[in-house]
């Protein structure tokens, strides 16, 4: 029995450890991490004095936290019957979260991509120099890739995540590799 709770902990550690690296990887405290391990493994809402206490910050610097990992669509505020504090669980289904905000916030940065060089595009279009032409080209060209990416985004928004992957596997092993399968 032992063994297993050790397991247990084990196994608990190393995806706290790949909470704190991914928060790290986005630019983030490792807090952050931190804070949604804490919350992806429990089964009932914590409060923002549970979550300092369960990963020794202060409540200002947990409190911050929170409000971004809310924003990100990570963790969800629960306000209990009779009760004044907050408490907050992690989303856990990831799959719906990436769909939802991760996809969504790339789908914005897209758009504000395209809005930003239709808008230097417009900057030049009566200049007629060596280098204006040069840097309507370039734009030109951002503007073709940023149209598929919009595509691609939309695909992924509108379709299961998995089917999407999979016949995109599918078609690239074939045009790729000229296989079926």
């Amino acid at each position: 029995m032992g063994g297993i709770i050790l397991g247990v902990e084990k196994a608990k550690k190393i995806m706290m450890d790949h909470f704190a690296n991914t928060a790290r990887r986005f630019g983030l405290s490792e807090l952050y991490g931190y804070i949604y391990g804490v919350l992806f493994f429990e089964d009932e809402p914590l409060s923002l004095g549970e979550i300092a206490e369960r990963t020794g910050y202060s409540l200002s610097h947990v409190s911050t936290a929170l409000k971004l990992l809310e924003n990100l669509g990570l963790v969800k505020r629960i306000k209990k019957p009779g009760d004044k504090r907050a408490y907050y669980t992690a989303i856990k289904n990831i799959r719906e979260w990436r769909k939802e905000a991760y996809y969504k916030k790339i789908e914005e940065d897209v758009r504000q991509t395209r809005e930003s060089l239709l808008r230097a595009l417009k900057a030049i279009e009566d200049d007629n120099s060596e280098e204006a032409i040069k840097l309507r080209e370039r734009i030109e060209f951002a503007l073709q890739r940023n149209a598929i990416t919009e595509r691609i985004i939309h695909i992924f928004l509108k379709n299961e995540e998995e089917e999407v992957l999979r016949v995109l596997l599918k078609c690239l092993e074939e045009r790729l590799n000229g296989t079926k399968t």
